[in-house]
């Protein structure tokens, strides 16, 4: 019989993980695997569960939650054959949209436990793993206030956007990447292994999660009417269309940030004034 484990967050998406509990065993019944559910209890935990899951053999690991449990999970299966299936119940899901998953609970259950997997490229911010999308600036303190607030999902964040987005002041930041310095004042600068934020938001429309490259997007901020035409541009799929955003392709960069915060898949944190950027080939298996 197949074994997998279940690591879901009771947290995410006002509950919707947990909600669906029963799906997932009815599920996984039905095609004769053995699912042992687990509930993260603590920040760190999905990585502790799903070193668990490789020692005890374990054939998947399914994440069922928003990005930062995916993160939490995959970073305990780098460098193994054990692949991740994910299950989107987060607020904004950018990695499952980027990467075509199914958003439908039944959907997605059942494309985690009977997917192909392939090997996927992970991307790093001060030594801590990603998947997605990271960035300093103007996104990270947005992801630090939605994280403090109680609206979630797509609104949530509008919300904060539209307070915040005309008085935000410009940073300085002095970025290195392909043997070249650059410094320049920013709204943000975002690192880009697949194409979206969430919600629709592409703000890397080229960037792919396994072609061995990541897109640093440096953004400055626009005057008021051309901010307008920005946001059409990201959730239009054509932001690279704006004048103000330059694209780097690289996989190592190092910026520094007059700020100390950042955000990993919209989950913030304090990095420091010194940011450290690297994307690794094909470091992790997922379902995809």
């Amino acid at each position: 019989m197949r074994r997998m484990m279940l690591v879901l967050n009771p947290r995410s998406g006002k509950g919707q993980a947990l909600r669906h509990r029963g799906t997932a065993e009815r599920i996984a019944s039905e095609l004769g695997i053995a699912l042992d559910v687990r509930h993260i209890e603590r920040q760190g935990h999905g990585k502790d569960l799903a070193v668990e899951a490789v020692a005890s053999g374990m054939e998947r690991v399914i994440s069922a939650g928003g990005d930062g449990t995916m993160n939490s999970v995959a970073a305990g299966l780098l460098n193994t054959k054990v692949a991740m299936g994910v299950v989107a119940m987060g607020s904004g899901n950018g990695y499952a949209r980027s990467l075509g998953l199914p958003l439908d609970p039944q959907k997605g259950f059942r494309h985690a436990f009977t997917g192909e997997a392939a090997q996927m490229d992970i991307c790093f911010l001060n030594d801590t793993p990603f998947l997605g999308t990271a960035g300093i600036g103007f996104d990270a303190r947005v992801a630090q206030a939605f994280d403090k607030s109680n609206g979630r999902g797509m609104l949530g964040y509008a919300r904060i956007i539209l307070k915040d987005i005309l008085g935000a002041p410009p940073m300085r930041v002095v970025l290195k990447a392909n043997h070249e310095t650059t410094e320049k004042e920013v709204l943000m600068v975002v690192f880009c292994n697949t194409r979206e934020f969430g919600n629709g938001a592409r703000i890397s429309p080229g960037s792919l999660p396994d072609d061995g490259w990541a897109e640093v997007r440096v953004i400055r901020k626009p005057p008021l009417f051309p901010l307008i035409n920005a946001f059409v541009q990201i959730y239009t799929g054509k932001a690279d269309k704006s004048p103000y955003i330059t694209n780097i392709v690289t996989r190592n960069a190092t910026v520094w940030q007059e700020g100390t915060l950042a955000h990993l898949d919209g989950e913030p944190m304090e990095v420091g004034h010194e940011v450290r950027f690297r994307l690794e080939p094909k470091r992790l298996w997922v379902v995809r």
